[in-house]
């Protein structure tokens, strides 16, 4: 078993891994040991055994996330949830009834990172979570765009020269948030409250609607570079993979976290992305494309009110924008409530909750699964085989047809028997999940390595 102070769970490489190797470099430079692991690594693949002080996990809404997130250590005292998705649509904050992002059992007992005072304000009063568990930062990806990161993005010669990118020409960027199109409905929420319905068809219609822009803009204006950014999450589009091979000045591109591409590119686009909050930080030329109206619980509070793209023509108007023109549509007031402002960076801010935490012999924490889950539930780790297997029918098949009180029964009743069709598509989406998402050690040490150079 290997001991360190401070082990990393994530999730989302793209979204996550930069910045917490920004912490592990804070933290190593105050003297505290840190490891990392990949949840989806870790699906398929034996992982190794840790007994961490402080557990820093991806996400935390419930018992059933927490214990998730926390089987991938076999020993630890205490969690710390970094919440990267903490902003919620309108329809999830405004929802009466249940939702997917609702907080409960073990969440109400371990520690929150909320990016603003809006995320700490609904956890207290909807959920009853105590002022303690609850300790406002700000947003550690902001901090990338602050001078001293400067060095750390990739310049524009060289991230433009790995894609065929000329770097004189005019660069658009679309941040896609359209990852729902392609997600197995597997994957989805189910909450009664959820609006997956709504969701789901605009978020296919505006997808659509956009790459029929996107499509004309490059043919009209072929001196102009245009790139779909692929969120996270969103699987290889057909669709997307054709305008690319066909559009000579059309790209296809998820490769790096996203900071790197605000960062180099000209003008800025966006549908629902949080990335918006990127955007404002770098100060960029801004947009809201809206070609299909959206649905107020679809979108963000601080993407209302602002000035949207509603047509072609004016999505021309803003290719044809001069640079030097200020464009920045987000509702400013409602940003600050979501992001707060800091003279400090948010990583020491960060770090020094982390630190707080490791010291204090309060926030003492549940381990459901005390052994190495990667030995003793290996079977269950691979949940497509397992998914697919003949055992798993029968046992479908059992939990529909009685009322024993097993959980291996409890947590089918709801389920349907797989179906062979979707089980492929979902073996596809989890295979493309783990290898975008897997990082090698001595990825992660050189990241680490760069980042103390930077911050001493």
């Amino acid at each position: 078993m290997i001991k360190t102070d401070f082990l990393f769970v994530y999730e989302v490489k793209n979204r996550e891994l930069e910045n917490i190797t920004l912490l592990a470099a804070e933290l190593q430079r105050r003297g505290f040991s840190v490891a990392f692991l990949n949840t989806w690594a870790c699906l398929n693949n034996p992982f190794e055994d840790y007994d961490a002080e402080v557990l820093v996990v991806s996400a935390c809404y419930t018992t059933d996330t927490y214990k998730f997130f926390t089987r991938h250590a076999s020993r630890f005292r205490k969690v710390v949830n970094l919440q990267w998705e903490q902003v919620l649509r309108n329809g999830y904050a405004e929802a009466d009834g249940a939702t997917s992002w609702d907080f409960a059992g073990d969440a109400l007992v371990t520690r929150h990172i909320c990016w603003g005072e809006n995320t700490k304000n609904r956890l207290m009063a909807k959920y009853n979570v105590a002022d303690e568990f609850l300790k406002v930062c700000g947003y550690i990806s902001l901090d990338f765009y602050r001078d001293e990161f400067r060095p750390f993005i990739k310049t524009r010669d060289e991230l433009f020269s790995e894609f065929g990118l000329d770097t004189n020409k005019t660069t658009s960027l679309f941040i896609s948030s359209f990852a729902i199109a392609t997600m197995p409905k597997e994957n989805m929420g189910t909450a009664p409250g959820d609006f997956n319905d709504v969701f789901v068809k605009n978020t296919i219609d505006s997808q659509k609607a956009v790459l029929d822009w996107f499509g004309a803009a490059c043919r009209e204006y072929p001196d102009h570079q245009f790139i779909y950014r692929a969120h996270p999450s969103e699987s290889d589009n057909p669709v997307l993979l054709k305008l690319a091979e066909e559009i000579p000045n059309f790209y296809y591109i998820s490769k790096y976290p996203v900071k790197h591409w605000i960062s180099n590119c000209d003008k800025i686009y966006n549908w629902t992305s949080t990335s918006a909050a990127e955007v404002y930080a770098a100060g960029k030329q801004a947009f809201i494309l809206e070609p299909v109206p959206v649905d107020h619980r679809v979108t963000y509070p601080f993407f209302e009110g602002g000035e949207t793209v509603k047509t072609y023509d004016q999505f021309k108007t803003t290719v044809e924008m001069d640079l030097n023109t200020p464009n920045q549509p987000l509702d400013t007031t409602k940003f600050a409530e979501c992001y707060m402002q800091s003279e400090t960076p948010v990583y020491k801010n960060l770090c020094d909750v982390l630190e707080e935490t490791f010291h204090s012999t309060s926030y003492s924490c549940k381990n459901y699964f005390p052994t190495n889950c990667a030995k003793e539930r290996a079977f269950e780790n691979n949940y497509i085989k397992f998914w697919n297997s003949y055992p798993n029918i029968l046992l479908v098949k059992l939990a529909k047809a009685t009322t024993w009180n097993f959980p291996l029964l409890n947590n089918r009743r709801d389920k349907e028997i797989p179906d062979r069709k979707n089980l492929a598509k979902l073996k596809k989406y989890y295979e493309g999940r783990t290898k975008t998402n897997a990082s090698s050690q001595e990825e992660i040490d050189a990241l680490i390595a760069k980042f103390r150079t930077i911050i001493g």
